[in-house]
């Protein structure tokens, strides 16, 4: 029986050499593999770093320390995670990263094992690029490559990326699949991955105000292009579905650019008000309101009008 797992991390950002430093670990994701098949059973664990979480990890995985304090701290957790992991394959992808967290953390709690000796690890990159030459090999674009659904990764969960990871990984290790380099190289020959009859990956969330300014933009992007015709009717809209369809708003040949940016305005305000509830609503005016007050800051500044502050 060969077990392995699946296995990603987020932390609360890292140094500048890519070293964890003083960052820690805030949630692992594993998920089974035993014979190529994914067996159900997963592990994840949110953690308390027991300090704070950078903006730049925040505006990735979505997690603020205020969301994870209560939470165990790694050394509480760290029996039942490296019972479930010890002796297993680990696929990692980067896994230098991840394996250098862990073993962090293991130091912290005054262990002398590291992880490479509780399980063997394979870096699913370097896989990757052996076997996919030419190709950017980040999740994102394997998933598309071997056909993995990747469409509810609004965000970054390790979790949610081990389940992603587990299956781009027996899609392509998984037999006989090649690219045709006559025709267009990111279209995988053979049938695309089939992800196991009822099994689901788990939803992210996405904050209110970060929806609503995705819809304010794909209306934005709608407006401005003559997606299809309906009848003689030129239509603006977009892929990511029929909801953003409109009316295509061209401007008259007499009609000044006041006018013109009026009418778009007003359409795009209408089609707001069906797409979004008034809570969205209110979190979209104050999140674009934040966003001009600090256009306006930097402008103020690089120009002159505020003069720098002095101790």
């Amino acid at each position: 029986m060969k077990r392995q797992i699946a296995l990603d991390t987020e932390t609360t950002g890292r140094s500048d050499d890519g070293t964890p430093g003083d960052h820690r670990i805030i949630e692992i994701g594993c998920v089974e593999i035993i014979d190529r098949k994914i067996t159900g059973r997963d592990l994840q664990l949110y953690i308390d770093p027991e300090r704070p979480i950078d903006e730049e990890a925040t505006r990735v995985h979505g997690m603020t320390w205020d969301m994870l304090k209560g939470k165990p701290r790694f050394r509480d957790i760290a029996p039942v995670f490296i019972d479930f992991i010890r002796g297993a394959e680990l696929l990692i992808h980067n896994a230098k990263f991840d394996t250098s967290f862990m073993n962090r953390e293991f130091e912290l709690m005054g262990m002398h094992e590291r992880v490479t000796d509780i399980s063997t690890v394979t870096d699913t990159i370097d896989l990757a690029l052996k076997l996919l030459p030419g190709h950017q090999v980040n999740l994102d674009n394997l998933c598309n490559l071997m056909g993995v659904s990747n469409k509810h990764r609004t965000k970054h969960g390790a979790l949610l990326d081990a389940q992603l990871l587990a299956e781009v990984y027996l899609a392509m290790t998984g037999g006989q699949r090649g690219f045709d380099l006559t025709m267009d190289t990111t279209q995988v020959e053979g049938p695309s991955w089939q992800r196991p009859q009822g099994l689901k990956l788990p939803m992210m969330g996405v904050e209110t105000a970060r929806h609503a300014l995705h819809v304010n933009s794909m209306l934005s992007l709608a407006q401005g292009v003559k997606f299809k015709t309906e009848g003689n009717v030129p239509m603006g809209g977009s892929h990511w579905g029929p909801e953003y369809d409109l009316p295509y708003l061209e401007k008259g040949k007499e009609e000044d650019k006041k006018a013109y940016k009026q009418r778009l305005q007003a359409q795009h305000q209408e089609m707001l008000g069906h797409l979004l509830s008034a809570q969205e609503l209110e979190a979209l005016d104050q999140a674009l309101a934040a966003d001009a007050a600090a256009y306006q800051e930097w402008e103020d500044r690089v120009l002159g009008r505020t003069k720098p502050a002095t101790n």
